[in-house]
């Protein structure tokens, strides 16, 4: 029999760790917001970074909520471990190493289902691969694109370009002189060397909802015998 104390700290720890899943969900909308405030220059982007980065982050937030809700301790500490991992990316990130670390420790609080820490364990295993596998995969399929700027300044018109063996037009979107091909004026052209691709930005939507569905579906399995195992009082 679990002594109650110990069963009320261990639901205090997963309360809370459900609470810091939602804050990593909120901080990643403030992510993309900030993202999409930045001045990027040149044409719109294809995928746009303001929704697949934070798109991450806010999945390792869902799963924190779920799992925590399941008192899943190896899973809340997974997605502990992807929110570490994410800092990677850029340094605009590094905010999340603190509710990384809450649900490491959170996570380390919560008393496991003494059924099936095995498969728990698999499933926690799993979450940090999809995760960083879906940012590996959206990073590692970037492209370059060339392109030229049309118009005026107060009213520009951007047309992806083919580049000139991979070096682009003449260097981040400087000034330059001459006419387009369509007789227009080009006043302004750029390479873009990291662009995000639809591919990649499908590959990471793949992985995410393969992480989603494997939390869900494998915390169904266990739900009667998890809540069963913590009655309320």
């Amino acid at each position: 029999m679990v002594d109650p104390g110990i069963a009320d700290r261990a639901d205090g720890a997963a309360r809370l760790a459900g609470m810091v899943g939602l804050v990593v969900v909120g901080m990643a909308v403030a992510l993309g917001a900030f993202i999409q405030l930045q001045d990027h220059g040149g044409p719109p982007e294809v995928v746009p970074r303001s929704v697949v980065i934070p798109a991450l982050y806010a999945t390792a937030g869902v799963v924190a909520i779920i799992a925590s809700y399941q008192r899943r301790s190896p899973v809340v500490m997974a997605a502990g471990v992807a929110c570490l991992v994410g800092i990677i990316l850029s340094i605009a990130v590094i905010p999340f190493v603190i509710p990384g670390i809450l649900l490491l420790a959170t996570g380390a609080r919560i008393t496991p289902d003494a059924g099936r820490p095995g498969r728990d364990g698999a499933v926690a295993a799993a979450v940090v691969v999809l995760i960083v596998g879906a940012g590996v995969a959206l990073l590692a399929t970037t492209g370059g694109r060339c392109w030229e700027e049309t118009g005026t300044a107060a009213s520009p018109t951007y047309t992806v370009t083919a580049c000139d063996n991979g070096s682009g037009a003449e260097g981040n979107g400087q000034a330059v002189g001459g006419e387009a091909g369509s007789g227009t004026e080009v006043i302004g052209s750029g390479y873009d060397g990291g662009a995000l691709t639809l591919t990649g930005a499908a590959l990471e939507a793949a992985l995410l909802l393969v992480t989603i569905t494997l939390v869900v579906a494998t915390a169904r399995a266990g739900a009667g015998s998890t809540m069963a195992s913590h009655p309320s009082s």
